[in-house]
């Protein structure tokens, strides 16, 4: 019985606080300089950049006049049906709610 009851007593007595470590002073954190870059790297950039769109360009297989005017007038057949269709139901959808409403 004395052991249970110590433990209990034992359990409800405040933990023992935990040493806590001693905090390093902050140090002054020097800044950290930027490697000498000429004014114009920007030039140098641009440039290499365009080089590389040209050689992407070069690798581009562009269509034949024949293909363009084909794919142009699929488009063009193919937009004008969407214009009568959505005219069509514009007119029906118009119609049916002037009936409705009056």
């Amino acid at each position: 019985m004395q052991s249970i009851e110590t433990a209990k007593k034992a359990a409800l007595k405040p933990a023992a606080p935990k040493p806590t470590k001693p905090k390093k002073a902050e140090t002054a954190k020097k800044p950290v300089k930027k490697q000498a870059e000429p004014r114009m790297a920007w030039v140098d950039t641009v440039r290499d950049y365009l080089r590389e769109v040209v050689y992407e360009l070069k690798k581009v297989v562009w269509p034949s006049r024949k293909e363009t005017v084909g794919s142009t007038a699929v488009v063009l057949v193919i937009v004008g049906i969407s214009a009568v269709f959505l005219g069509i139901v514009d007119f029906v959808l118009s119609r049916l709610v002037r009936l409705l409403v009056g």
